[in-house]
Protein backbone atom coordinates (compact mmCIF):
# COMPACT_ATOMS: atom_id res chain seq x y z
CA UNK A 1 0.00 0.00 0.00
CA UNK A 2 1.51 3.14 -0.94
CA UNK A 3 1.32 6.01 1.67
CA UNK A 4 1.09 9.61 0.73
CA UNK A 5 3.76 12.03 1.79
CA UNK A 6 2.76 14.57 4.59
CA UNK A 7 4.04 17.56 4.08
CA UNK A 8 2.48 19.02 7.17
CA UNK A 9 4.70 17.23 9.13
CA UNK A 10 7.42 19.30 8.58
CA UNK A 11 5.83 22.23 10.13
CA UNK A 12 6.48 23.42 13.04
CA UNK A 13 3.31 24.09 15.54
CA UNK A 14 2.72 27.27 16.59
CA UNK A 15 3.23 28.65 20.21
CA UNK A 16 0.85 27.07 22.37
CA UNK A 17 -0.94 30.16 23.40
CA UNK A 18 -1.08 31.19 20.32
CA UNK A 19 -5.18 30.44 19.04
CA UNK A 20 -4.82 27.90 15.67
CA UNK A 21 -7.14 29.00 12.89
CA UNK A 22 -8.67 26.50 11.67
CA UNK A 23 -8.28 23.78 14.11
CA UNK A 24 -6.81 20.32 13.50
CA UNK A 25 -9.20 18.30 15.18
CA UNK A 26 -11.74 20.19 12.86
CA UNK A 27 -9.76 19.17 10.06
CA UNK A 28 -8.99 15.46 10.77
CA UNK A 29 -12.52 14.38 10.33
CA UNK A 30 -13.75 12.52 7.96
CA UNK A 31 -17.17 12.07 6.38
CA UNK A 32 -18.77 9.09 6.66
CA UNK A 33 -18.79 6.73 4.02
CA UNK A 34 -16.09 8.67 2.13
CA UNK A 35 -13.99 6.72 -0.30
CA UNK A 36 -11.52 9.05 0.13
CA UNK A 37 -8.23 8.02 1.62
CA UNK A 38 -9.22 9.21 5.04
CA UNK A 39 -12.26 7.00 5.10
CA UNK A 40 -12.32 4.89 8.19
CA UNK A 41 -14.45 1.80 6.52
CA UNK A 42 -11.63 -0.64 6.25
CA UNK A 43 -10.71 -0.50 9.60
CA UNK A 44 -14.04 -1.12 10.74
CA UNK A 45 -14.07 -5.31 11.52
CA UNK A 46 -11.02 -4.04 14.15
CA UNK A 47 -12.85 -1.11 15.24
CA UNK A 48 -14.96 -1.40 18.41
CA UNK A 49 -18.07 1.47 18.52
CA UNK A 50 -18.89 0.36 22.43
CA UNK A 51 -18.33 3.58 24.63
CA UNK A 52 -14.66 4.28 26.16
CA UNK A 53 -14.22 4.67 29.49
CA UNK A 54 -10.83 5.92 30.56
CA UNK A 55 -10.65 3.77 33.92
CA UNK A 56 -11.09 0.62 35.22
CA UNK A 57 -13.55 -0.05 38.25
CA UNK A 58 -10.39 0.04 40.91
CA UNK A 59 -8.92 3.21 39.28
CA UNK A 60 -7.65 5.43 41.69
CA UNK A 61 -9.56 9.09 40.43
CA UNK A 62 -8.67 12.86 41.13
CA UNK A 63 -11.73 14.47 39.50
CA UNK A 64 -11.10 18.19 39.37
CA UNK A 65 -13.56 21.42 38.81
CA UNK A 66 -17.02 19.13 39.20
CA UNK A 67 -19.46 21.64 39.68
CA UNK A 68 -22.70 19.80 41.21
CA UNK A 69 -20.97 16.54 41.32
CA UNK A 70 -23.03 14.93 39.41
CA UNK A 71 -20.31 13.00 37.53
CA UNK A 72 -19.10 11.69 40.20
CA UNK A 73 -22.25 10.61 41.71
CA UNK A 74 -22.78 8.97 38.50
CA UNK A 75 -19.52 6.43 38.58
CA UNK A 76 -21.23 5.18 42.08
CA UNK A 77 -25.01 4.85 41.43
CA UNK A 78 -24.97 4.00 37.61
CA UNK A 79 -26.48 0.36 36.71
CA UNK A 80 -23.41 -1.74 36.93
CA UNK A 81 -21.50 1.26 38.68
CA UNK A 82 -18.34 2.39 37.29
CA UNK A 83 -16.21 2.35 40.26
CA UNK A 84 -15.40 -0.59 42.72
CA UNK A 85 -17.51 -0.43 46.36
CA UNK A 86 -14.08 -0.63 47.66
CA UNK A 87 -12.70 2.18 45.53
CA UNK A 88 -12.33 5.86 47.02
CA UNK A 89 -12.81 8.80 44.69
CA UNK A 90 -11.43 12.48 45.67
CA UNK A 91 -13.67 15.03 43.81
CA UNK A 92 -13.05 19.01 43.65
CA UNK A 93 -14.65 21.92 42.74
CA UNK A 94 -12.97 25.48 42.94
CA UNK A 95 -15.99 26.66 45.05
CA UNK A 96 -16.54 26.56 48.66
CA UNK A 97 -19.58 24.68 49.62
CA UNK A 98 -21.67 27.54 50.83
CA UNK A 99 -21.63 28.72 47.11
CA UNK A 100 -21.66 25.38 45.40
CA UNK A 101 -25.43 24.86 47.28
CA UNK A 102 -26.11 28.28 46.28
CA UNK A 103 -24.76 27.36 42.00
CA UNK A 104 -26.97 23.94 42.06
CA UNK A 105 -29.32 23.83 45.09
CA UNK A 106 -29.49 20.07 43.93
CA UNK A 107 -25.83 19.21 45.11
CA UNK A 108 -26.55 19.50 48.62
CA UNK A 109 -28.14 15.80 48.57
CA UNK A 110 -25.19 14.39 46.34
CA UNK A 111 -22.71 15.54 48.53
CA UNK A 112 -24.06 14.02 51.36
CA UNK A 113 -24.61 10.49 49.61
CA UNK A 114 -20.84 10.96 48.17
CA UNK A 115 -19.55 11.83 51.86
CA UNK A 116 -21.48 8.87 53.18
CA UNK A 117 -19.61 6.21 51.04
CA UNK A 118 -16.43 8.00 52.18
CA UNK A 119 -15.63 9.87 49.15
CA UNK A 120 -13.61 12.29 49.11
CA UNK A 121 -14.96 15.77 48.90
CA UNK A 122 -12.63 18.57 48.27
CA UNK A 123 -14.04 22.19 48.10
CA UNK A 124 -12.08 25.69 47.35
CA UNK A 125 -9.79 23.65 45.13
CA UNK A 126 -7.79 26.54 42.53
CA UNK A 127 -6.17 24.00 40.36
CA UNK A 128 -4.50 27.02 38.96
CA UNK A 129 -2.45 27.47 42.36
CA UNK A 130 -0.15 25.78 44.77
CA UNK A 131 -2.34 21.97 45.54
CA UNK A 132 -2.83 21.40 49.10
CA UNK A 133 -1.31 18.33 50.75
CA UNK A 134 -4.26 16.50 50.70
CA UNK A 135 -3.73 16.36 47.09
CA UNK A 136 -0.39 16.75 46.76
CA UNK A 137 0.89 13.79 48.65
CA UNK A 138 -1.03 11.19 46.88
CA UNK A 139 -1.08 9.52 43.43
CA UNK A 140 -3.69 8.82 40.94
CA UNK A 141 -4.11 6.13 37.88
CA UNK A 142 -6.46 8.98 36.12
CA UNK A 143 -7.33 12.79 36.85
CA UNK A 144 -10.32 13.83 34.96
CA UNK A 145 -11.01 17.56 34.08
CA UNK A 146 -14.17 17.38 32.14
CA UNK A 147 -15.28 20.97 29.97
CA UNK A 148 -12.36 22.95 32.38
CA UNK A 149 -13.85 26.74 31.49
CA UNK A 150 -12.92 30.39 32.89
CA UNK A 151 -16.53 31.30 33.02
CA UNK A 152 -17.19 34.71 31.49
CA UNK A 153 -14.27 36.48 32.10
CA UNK A 154 -13.86 38.41 29.06
CA UNK A 155 -16.58 39.45 25.86
CA UNK A 156 -13.17 39.81 23.73
CA UNK A 157 -12.70 35.92 21.96
CA UNK A 158 -9.11 35.62 22.04
CA UNK A 159 -8.60 36.85 25.61
CA UNK A 160 -11.36 34.24 26.48
CA UNK A 161 -9.39 31.64 24.82
CA UNK A 162 -5.67 32.76 26.23
CA UNK A 163 -7.60 32.51 29.70
CA UNK A 164 -8.74 28.71 29.35
CA UNK A 165 -5.58 27.84 27.71
CA UNK A 166 -3.52 29.59 30.92
CA UNK A 167 -6.24 27.29 32.82
CA UNK A 168 -4.94 24.06 31.28
CA UNK A 169 -1.39 24.46 31.29
CA UNK A 170 -2.05 25.43 35.17
CA UNK A 171 -3.79 22.05 35.52
CA UNK A 172 -1.51 20.05 33.25
CA UNK A 173 1.48 21.34 35.07
CA UNK A 174 -0.28 20.69 38.56
CA UNK A 175 -1.30 17.23 38.12
CA UNK A 176 1.76 15.78 36.18
CA UNK A 177 3.24 15.21 39.80
CA UNK A 178 0.05 13.51 41.07
CA UNK A 179 0.04 10.66 38.37
CA UNK A 180 1.05 7.13 39.32
CA UNK A 181 4.06 4.93 37.80
CA UNK A 182 1.27 2.49 36.63
CA UNK A 183 -2.23 1.84 36.63
CA UNK A 184 -2.80 4.37 33.28
CA UNK A 185 -5.35 2.74 30.06
CA UNK A 186 -2.17 1.33 28.46
CA UNK A 187 -0.78 -0.36 31.12
CA UNK A 188 1.55 2.32 31.60
CA UNK A 189 1.45 5.38 33.61
CA UNK A 190 -1.73 7.36 35.00
CA UNK A 191 -2.93 9.63 33.13
CA UNK A 192 -4.90 12.85 32.68
CA UNK A 193 -8.27 12.74 31.02
CA UNK A 194 -9.89 16.43 29.44
CA UNK A 195 -13.41 16.56 27.85
CA UNK A 196 -14.18 19.94 25.43
CA UNK A 197 -16.74 20.28 23.50
CA UNK A 198 -16.32 20.08 19.57
CA UNK A 199 -16.38 23.39 17.17
CA UNK A 200 -15.13 26.95 18.24
CA UNK A 201 -13.94 28.10 19.98
CA UNK A 202 -12.95 25.03 22.07
CA UNK A 203 -11.53 23.79 19.12
CA UNK A 204 -8.88 26.54 18.94
CA UNK A 205 -7.45 26.41 22.61
CA UNK A 206 -4.87 23.93 20.82
CA UNK A 207 -5.30 21.56 23.46
CA UNK A 208 -2.48 19.03 22.32
CA UNK A 209 -0.10 21.84 21.78
CA UNK A 210 -0.75 23.13 25.37
CA UNK A 211 0.00 19.47 26.28
CA UNK A 212 3.38 19.13 24.28
CA UNK A 213 4.71 21.86 25.51
CA UNK A 214 4.85 20.66 29.18
CA UNK A 215 5.88 17.00 28.24
CA UNK A 216 2.70 15.24 28.00
CA UNK A 217 1.47 13.22 24.62
CA UNK A 218 -2.22 12.38 23.68
CA UNK A 219 -2.25 8.43 23.15
CA UNK A 220 -5.92 8.94 22.24
CA UNK A 221 -9.49 10.77 21.76
CA UNK A 222 -12.78 9.33 21.58
CA UNK A 223 -16.12 11.08 21.95
CA UNK A 224 -17.88 11.81 25.25
CA UNK A 225 -20.72 9.92 25.74
CA UNK A 226 -22.74 11.71 28.67
CA UNK A 227 -25.32 8.77 28.45
CA UNK A 228 -23.43 6.24 30.19
CA UNK A 229 -22.40 8.18 32.81
CA UNK A 230 -26.39 7.65 34.69
CA UNK A 231 -27.77 10.82 36.13
CA UNK A 232 -24.59 12.89 34.91
CA UNK A 233 -26.07 16.54 34.28
CA UNK A 234 -23.91 18.95 32.26
CA UNK A 235 -23.84 22.32 34.75
CA UNK A 236 -22.43 25.99 33.76
CA UNK A 237 -19.49 27.33 35.55
CA UNK A 238 -21.68 30.49 36.49
CA UNK A 239 -24.50 28.11 38.15
CA UNK A 240 -28.15 26.90 37.54
CA UNK A 241 -30.62 29.79 35.87
CA UNK A 242 -34.44 29.76 35.42
CA UNK A 243 -34.14 31.27 32.21
CA UNK A 244 -32.00 28.91 31.53
CA UNK A 245 -32.92 25.63 32.15
CA UNK A 246 -33.60 23.87 28.99
CA UNK A 247 -30.19 24.16 28.50
CA UNK A 248 -28.28 20.77 27.72
CA UNK A 249 -24.50 20.69 27.32
CA UNK A 250 -24.39 16.89 27.97
CA UNK A 251 -26.47 16.96 24.42
CA UNK A 252 -23.83 18.87 22.98
CA UNK A 253 -21.12 17.02 20.71
CA UNK A 254 -17.88 16.49 22.85
CA UNK A 255 -14.48 14.26 23.02
CA UNK A 256 -12.24 13.57 25.45
CA UNK A 257 -8.23 13.31 25.26
CA UNK A 258 -6.07 11.31 27.00
CA UNK A 259 -2.52 11.87 28.21
CA UNK A 260 0.35 10.73 29.68
CA UNK A 261 3.75 11.90 30.48
CA UNK A 262 6.29 11.47 27.51
CA UNK A 263 9.48 9.50 27.22
CA UNK A 264 8.56 6.49 29.32
CA UNK A 265 10.89 4.17 27.19
CA UNK A 266 8.00 3.12 24.12
CA UNK A 267 9.07 5.69 21.94
CA UNK A 268 12.72 4.74 21.66
CA UNK A 269 12.14 1.53 20.79
CA UNK A 270 10.24 2.67 17.07
CA UNK A 271 13.10 4.38 15.41
CA UNK A 272 16.58 6.32 16.47
CA UNK A 273 15.64 8.96 13.76
CA UNK A 274 12.72 11.02 12.95
CA UNK A 275 11.82 8.87 9.65
CA UNK A 276 12.05 5.66 10.81
CA UNK A 277 10.34 6.82 13.80
CA UNK A 278 7.51 8.34 11.18
CA UNK A 279 7.23 4.77 9.19
CA UNK A 280 6.98 3.19 12.59
CA UNK A 281 4.05 5.17 13.75
CA UNK A 282 2.02 5.31 10.42
CA UNK A 283 2.07 1.19 10.82
CA UNK A 284 1.29 1.46 14.56
CA UNK A 285 -1.65 3.57 13.52
CA UNK A 286 -3.27 0.89 11.02
CA UNK A 287 -5.78 -0.35 13.49
CA UNK A 288 -7.15 3.23 13.53
CA UNK A 289 -7.01 3.43 10.33
CA UNK A 290 -5.26 6.08 10.14
CA UNK A 291 -1.80 5.74 8.39
CA UNK A 292 -0.68 9.54 8.31
CA UNK A 293 2.41 8.92 10.60
CA UNK A 294 3.15 12.23 11.49
CA UNK A 295 2.54 12.37 15.14
CA UNK A 296 0.54 9.86 16.81
CA UNK A 297 -1.17 12.28 19.01
CA UNK A 298 -2.97 13.47 15.99
CA UNK A 299 -5.00 10.27 15.25
CA UNK A 300 -8.66 10.13 16.84
CA UNK A 301 -9.75 6.88 18.00
CA UNK A 302 -12.93 7.51 16.16
CA UNK A 303 -15.34 9.78 14.71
Amino acid sequence: MKHKKHVQGKRKPSHPLKPHHPSKITKSTPTKGSNGPKSKSSSSSTYSPRPIIPFTPTSSLLLIGEGDFSFTNSLITGTPPHISPSTTITTTTNDTEPVTVEKYPHSEETIKVLKSQEHKVLFSIDITKKLPKSLSTNKYNCIIFNFPHVGGLSTHLDRQIRSNQELILSFFKNCIPLLSTDGGIDDGSGNIVITLFTGKPYDDWNLKELAKSVGLECIRSFKFDATIYEGYKHVRTIGFRDREGDWKGEERGARSFVFKVKDDGKHKKKGGNKKGSDKNKGNSNKKNGKGNGKDSDDDDDDE
